[in-house]
């Protein structure tokens, strides 16, 4: 299984982090099942066998076929049927308040049909549109048109920012002092623009540095993973990526041992994992 990621055009850098698609077969026609894990941004995912819902959550239930996903804060799990097409776009993490001027946090933990958001020709568009690279071409075009409507709050991105790079340093008190406004309303204007607090960002990031860290092999014991992340000690740090993953740290380094990752993206620049094989 090849998973293809093609960067946004330059225009479209700011709201989205890159593209990606695949195609599963399997001779089987039985179901895989993946775990979505907390990555700090939100989405869209595009999917379809031959027309229908090809990906079904936890209880068995067809997703629709172009939906939004917010940030997460639990993992969850999907279903993929064979002979999927899954396509997604991966966002900054303050695009969607600035794109469609909706408060985040309302898609926090939860998807949302897209044709809240694009009209429903579109998807049919998609649908009759069997090369991924139209494909990219189709989303490209929608999201440009959206962008005379994009609405950046300075603020929040640059607080993103000093966010990776400074995880184990900083804090909201930190960040709301740093631009002289009160804690409570940049805890607000955070949550509205990233989906979640500013303490719940950090601790995201802080589990996506250290899976960064595990892929890697950049410790020798895991103990260091912990402490170079600054969590309290190494029960604060197996807590913390179990409540993220769904995994231990030993059951994580496992798991990308045995099967490999469904969205591997770990490389010399930290970019989220979101999606593993179960």
């Amino acid at each position: 299984m090849a998973i293809v990621t093609i960067e946004p055009w330059d225009e479209l850098k700011h709201v989205i982090r890159q593209f990606w698609y695949t195609s599963l077969q399997s001779p089987s026609h039985s179901s895989d099942t993946f775990r979505i894990l907390s990555d700090g941004a939100p989405g869209i995912i595009f999917q379809h066998c031959n027309g229908r819902s090809s990906v079904l959550s936890a209880g068995g239930f067809p997703l629709p076929i172009s939906f939004v996903y917010g940030q997460s804060t639990s993992p969850c799990i999907n279903q993929i049927a064979d002979d999927s097409f899954i396509f997604g776009v991966n966002f900054q993490p303050t695009a969607f308040k600035s794109l469609f001027s909706i408060d985040t946090s309302e898609l926090t933990d939860s998807i949302l049909d897209a044709e809240y958001f694009f009209p429903r020709q579109f998807e049919d568009q998609l649908l009759n549109t069997p090369d991924p690279k139209d494909v990219i071409q189709l989303f490209s075009e929608r999201l440009f048109q959206q962008i005379v409507k994009y609405k950046q709050d300075k603020v929040i991105d640059t607080s993103i920012s000093l966010i990776m790079q400074k995880t184990t340093e900083i804090d909201s008190e930190v960040l709301s002092s740093y631009f002289n406004i009160s804690r409570r309303q940049f805890q607000r204007r955070f949550k509205e623009y990233a989906g979640v607090s500013p303490e719940n960002y950090i601790r995201i990031i802080k589990f996506q540095k250290s899976i960064h860290l595990l892929q890697n092999k950049q410790y020798d014991k895991l103990s260091d993973i912990g402490y170079r992340l600054n969590y309290a000690d190494q029960s604060h740090f197996s807590r913390e990526f179990k409540l993220f993953s769904g995994y231990s740290p030993k059951e994580f380094l496992k798991s990308i041992t045995t099967s490999q990752p469904f969205l591997q993206k770990s490389n010399c620049s930290l970019m989220p994992l979101r999606i593993v094989k179960d």
